[in-house]
């Protein structure tokens, strides 16, 4: 069975479903009713909390607990039943460009573990499965697969995912990768959440949730007063202009050459890009999903190439 999880930095996403990256833990049962994954003797369920930037994702369990999460979400999805027998699972996985050569063999050991079956109960259904392979591959790549056929008649094209705290940028030529050109930018979205919520308790006493900042970005009703509703378009313009600063640093031209966005960052931002008038051929995948769904696609053209040979 293949299954694709995106591990991003705000959300966690297979091809099909999207939760937040927060979970907490416990010895007992949550008196709350929602979701839980009951593994090596904890209680887990999720929490819009996320959880704080780790570069390195393995440092510790909890990103292996929200891909519990994610599997058991897909296996419920495809009507799976509840089985002590392993089921066997190809896990595709994805790293910031930049991160990749260094990170990506940890990154898959992590899942792999040596093949061993890992037992879990979710909301009181017992599965046993065994992650028999793991491929990764970059993410900006994989949402651009989504939309190869509006890159491939370009000669220069650009892939940008803005995540939750990574700016991914690749170059494509034809719509295949320029390794010229592979860069990430640590300052996601979540960074500008953080100097909002930062400057807004400092200098108003008040504390704001994402989901504040993100009524006031696209321009929805909103019960914030004026003057925070101005720090916050103040601040998400100062993201892009940095970010514009970051690209023109590099020689990246976004002006003539196409541009293609992914991510939740680039939805969010998207009428500021638009009206920003500084990318010229700006191109939108408002699914948020695409690396998920890349990483499947990536992966089974190779298998069918292999076959094939």
């Amino acid at each position: 069975m293949i299954i694709s999880v995106d591990h991003g930095n705000r959300s966690i996403k297979t091809p099909t479903s999207l939760f937040t990256s927060g979970v907490i833990a416990s010895d007992n049962k949550f008196g709350i009713k929602s979701d839980y994954v009951f593994w090596e003797g904890k209680y887990y369920t999720l929490t819009e909390k996320r959880i704080s930037y780790m570069r390195d994702k393995t440092e510790d369990d909890r990103f292996y607990v929200l891909t519990l999460f994610a599997i058991a979400y897909e296996l419920e999805r495809r009507g799976v039943p509840e089985s002590l027998d392993p089921i066997d699972i190809t896990l595709l996985v994805g790293l910031p460009p930049a991160h990749y050569g260094q990170l990506h063999r940890r990154f898959e050991d992590y899942f792999f573990r040596k093949r061993e079956i890992v037992d879990f109960e979710f909301n009181e259904r017992c599965f046993s499965i065994r992650v028999n392979k793991v491929v990764s591959y970059t993410q900006a790549l994989a949402a651009a697969v989504t939309r190869y056929g509006d890159l491939k008649n370009h000669a220069v094209s650009y892939i940008i995912d803005i995540g939750g705290f990574t700016v991914d940028v690749l170059k494509l030529r034809r719509g295949k990768p320029d390794l010229e050109v592979m860069e990430s930018f640590e300052q996601g979205i979540i960074t500008l959440y953080n100097k909002i919520t930062s400057q807004c308790n400092s200098q108003y006493d008040r504390l704001l949730e994402d989901s504040d900042i993100d009524e006031v970005i696209r321009g929805e009703p909103t019960i914030l007063p004026g003057e925070i509703q101005l720090l916050i378009r103040t601040h998400a313009q100062q993201f892009l202009n940095e970010f514009y600063n970051f690209l023109r640093e590099r020689g990246i031209d976004v002006k003539s050459s196409k541009c293609v966005f992914a991510g939740g960052g680039s939805m969010l931002l998207r009428n500021m890009i638009e009206r920003s008038g500084k990318v010229g051929f700006p191109i939108f995948i408002d699914n948020i999903y695409a690396n998920a769904q890349g990483y499947e696609l990536l992966y089974k053209s190779e298998v069918t190439a292999n076959a094939n040979r």
